[in-house]
C-alpha cells in the first residue's frame, strides 16, 4: 500500500500538462507585418473604389432626376406627339374641371370636353367660340348619318338655339337639312349624282311642344307660311315662292325723326336733317328739321327698313350712307370744335 501511493505521488499530472502548455513568444519583427499591411491597404483601396463607383452612380442618378424634372416641366406645358388616343374623356380646363363650376346641370364647360361612346352618348362641348379656318380652300363643315344597316337617313341632322327652361335645355328655332320625300325622289334611284335636298326652318310656337315648320326651301323653290311637320303641314312648294297661311305686303322705308343735338359749339345758327336708306338703295322722305347753334353732335333713332342712313346739313349732303350698330344712332359733325 505504501508503495503503491509513492508511486501514485511520483506520476506527473499529464491532464494539467496539456491543459496549459506553456506560451513560446517569438522575436517581433517588420517582416511580419508586411503580409497584414498589404491586406489592410488591399481592403483599402477596393473600398475606395467601391465608394468612387457609388459616387458615379449618384451622380449618373442626380443627373437622370434632373433631367426627368426638366421633361416633367416641359410636358406640363407642352406634349408633342404624332398620334393621341383618348379612349374614355379629354378634358382641356384651366381649373381640371368639366364644368364651370355651379353649372353642371346646364352641362357648360369651362373649356373643351370630349367623350367617346364609352357608358353612353358621346359628344363634344365647347366653350366660348368655335372658330373654323381654312387657306387656299373653301370652309367645310359637314353633318353625317346613316342608318346601321346602310340604308339612306332622309334626315342627316339639325341645329337648333335654345334656351334653359324648366331645368333642361329648351328647343326655340331649329334649321334641318333633309333629303327629298321617297314620294318626289325614290331610294333605288339614290347615287353618286343624284342626292337631291332641302332646308327645313322650324320654330316653336306659343305653349305648343312641338316644333312647326315656317319654310321650306330647295330645288329652287320656296314654301312660306305656318303648319306642322311633314305633309300634314307646309305643303312643299310648287312654284318659286308660295305663301301659305297670309298675304305679302310691302313696306317703304319709313321717314325718321328730327335729330336730336347732343351737343354744339356754338359757332352759327345750322339745319340738320336725316334721310333712311332701303336695302335696295331706296330713300325714304326727309326727316324733319332740327336746329343747332353751331356744328353738331347728332342722336337718332334707327326706323323699320333703314339699312343705312344720309346725314344733310343746311340742305347739302355732308355724310352717308352711314351703318351704325345699335337702335341708337350717333354722328359727329367734323367741323364740331371741341370745348
Amino acid at each position: 500500500m505504501a508503495n503503491s501511493r509513492h508511486r501514485q505521488e511520483s506520476m506527473p499530472n499529464v491532464a494539467s500538462t496539456h491543459r496549459n502548455p506553456p506560451m513560446i513568444l517569438r522575436p517581433f519583427t517588420l517582416q511580419s507585418l508586411v503580409p497584414l499591411l498589404c491586406v489592410c491597404i488591399c481592403s483599402s483601396v477596393q473600398a475606395q473604389g467601391e465608394l468612387d463607383a457609388i459616387r458615379r452612380e449618384l451622380e449618373q442618378l442626380r443627373t437622370r432626376v434632373t433631367a426627368l424634372e426638366q421633361s416633367n416641366h416641359v410636358l406640363r406645358s407642352t406634349l408633342e406627339v404624332d398620334r393621341l388616343v383618348v379612349r374614355k374623356e379629354l378634358i382641356v380646363s384651366d381649373t381640371g374641371s368639366i364644368w364651370e363650376k355651379g353649372f353642371d346641370r346646364h352641362q357648360i364647360p369651362r373649356g373643351i370636353y370630349a367623350r367617346s361612346l364609352f357608358d353612353g352618348p358621346g359628344g363634344l362641348w365647347v366653350r366660348s367660340r368655335l372658330i373654323k379656318c381654312e387657306v387656299d380652300d373653301p370652309f367645310d363643315d359637314r353633318f353625317h348619318a346613316i342608318e346601321r344597316d346602310g340604308r339612306i337617313r332622309s334626315v342627316a341632322g339639325h341645329i337648333s338655339w335654345n334656351v334653359w327652361a324648366g331645368d333642361a335645355w329648351r328647343q326655340v328655332a331649329i334649321v334641318q337639312g333633309e333629303a327629298l320625300e321617297p314620294t318626289e325622289m325614290p331610294a333605288e334611284r339614290w347615287d353618286g349624282d343624284n342626292h337631291p335636298g332641302r332646308l327645313r326652318f322650324q320654330s316653336f310656337r306659343p305653349h305648343h311642344g312641338e316644333p312647326l315648320t315656317d319654310a321650306l326651301l330647295g330645288q329652287g323653290k320656296m314654301s312660306l307660311g305656318g303648319g306642322g311637320f311633314g305633309g300634314g303641314g307646309l305643303p312643299l312648294p310648287q312654284q318659286v315662292l308660295e305663301l301659305w297661311g297670309g298675304s305679302l305686303r310691302q313696306n317703304l322705308v319709313a321717314a325718321p325723326s328730327a335729330p336730336r343735338v347732343a351737343r354744339h359749339d356754338a359757332s352759327g345758327r345750322h339745319t340738320y336733317t336725316l334721310v333712311a336708306v332701303g336695302a335696295d338703295g331706296a330713300l325714304s322722305t326727309p326727316s324733319p328739321e332740327a336746329r343747332a347753334d353751331g356744328y353738331a353732335l347728332l342722336d337718332w333713332d334707327s326706323v323699320p327698313g333703314g339699312d343705312a342712313y344720309i346725314v344733310i346739313r343746311d340742305g347739302v349732303r355732308v355724310a352717308g350712307p352711314l351703318r351704325k350698330e345699335g337702335s341708337v344712332k350717333r354722328w359727329r359733325d367734323p367741323l364740331l370744335r371741341e370745348p
